[in-house]
């Protein structure tokens, strides 16, 4: 039997990307896992079931923001570990992929290239820390391709993702999407059906950080007769709960039992932000929850405008990220005719089986896709 190592980049949050390595884990759960940092260690090695080896020194990267600010130092603290494996795994858009390893395969799964690297735009807000932090940036770029390049395979999470690889970092990727766990959510279908007043109410889950432009969903809601609950943790958490209309519920970080209730029993997932993929949009499908999405590359790769597919449709798409087109396509929500159980069935595609045939059929040379 082969041995693998799964390196992730940092377990500081619980979202979907954290969520993927949990299905890589299951794909091989006899895996060992490395990654940079995991706050709090405890919690994560009893999730994960297994120690997350760290590099010294790994503890003092507590945020994604000191992650970005000092990725230099992030990116040498990753490269002291020492991985020998038959198979390395490194899923990893940052700093995980710089670890060493002495490996007969090597396998690069990516969500997108580092955006601290060549969008900072999106991650740091100041101006004046982008202009500190831009000779470093454009000195790791060189580098940052040259670890790309060591991989023998590389897969991308979505084609905007693969686009974007070759855009930014030269290195062409095929597509491997990343699947919802059906398993983790399926308790929601238990619920009784909430009331018509409990089912009045919208919801979105984020990462509550500059780069997902939620400002403008809050604005699009103030004024109007539906509420929006705002799911997630991150920097701008009370800054969004003072900005915030009394319509609009921030409810910060809720453990994933208490977040499949909320989705199910949404009218709509919002999703607003320009992104390379989500899990939250599939696992609000699956639970018969339509979406109304920004039409973002990505969105258009996951999900069935009802424009063009009528009652099989799961989702309708707003083309400007600003307050009033969000706001009309929540009115346009309330004339369409949804049907829960085609939205439910639009899920299947992306379920966790499929996903774990494809990546043991990689490891074990039966799937001979990748860059």
């Amino acid at each position: 039997m082969k041995s693998i190592a799964i390196v992730y980049d940092k377990f500081l949050v619980q979202g979907g990307g954290e969520r993927v390595c949990e299905m890589l884990l299951e794909a091989f759960p006899d895996a060992s896992i490395y990654a940079l940092n995991a706050r709090p260690r405890a919690f994560w090695e009893a999730r994960l079931g297994r120690p997350v080896v760290s590099p010294v020194l790994g503890w003092l990267f507590a945020s994604r923001a000191l992650v970005t600010a000092l990725y230099p130092l992030a990116a040498l603290l990753m490269a002291t570990l020492r991985i020998k494996a038959d198979v390395v795994i490194a899923y990893s858009s940052t700093c995980g992929k710089y670890a060493h390893w002495d490996s007969s395969q090597s396998i690069l799964y990516s969500n997108y290239p580092n955006r601290g690297l060549y969008q900072p735009e999106k991650v740091i807000a100041s101006r004046f820390l982008r202009a500190v932090l831009a000779p470093i940036m454009a000195l790791m770029r060189p580098i940052e391709r040259r670890q790309i390049a060591r991989y023998q395979r590389t897969y991308s999470i979505s084609e905007a993702s693969r686009r974007a690889m070759l855009d930014f970092a030269g290195v062409d990727s095929a597509v491997l999407m990343p699947p919802f766990n059906e398993q983790g959510i399926e308790a929601a279908r238990t619920i009784a059906p909430p009331s018509p007043a409990a089912e009045d109410y919208f919801v979105l889950v984020s990462r509550l950080e500059p780069e997902k432009e939620l400002d403008y969903v809050i604005e699009a809601f103030r004024g109007s007769p539906h509420r929006l609950k705002l799911i997630g943790k991150g920097s701008l958490l009370e800054t969004l709960r003072r900005a915030s209309p009394s319509n609009v519920e921030v409810l910060g970080f809720i453990p994933d039992d208490v977040l499949a209730h909320e989705l199910a029993g949404a009218r709509a997932l919002i999703f607003p932000s320009d992104i390379e993929y989500s899990l939250v949009p599939l696992e609000a499908t699956f639970l018969g929850t339509p979406v109304i999405s920004y039409a973002a590359p990505a969105l258009r790769e996951i999900l069935l405008d009802v424009a063009t597919h009528g009652r099989a449709g799961n989702a309708i798409f707003f083309t400007e990220r600003s307050a009033p087109a969000l706001a009309e396509a929540v009115a346009r929500f309330d004339s369409i005719d949804w049907d829960a159980e085609a939205v439910r069935a639009s899920a299947a595609r992306f379920g966790r089986a499929a996903f774990i045939d494809r990546v043991q059929g990689i490891v074990n040379g039966l799937d001979d896709t990748g860059a």
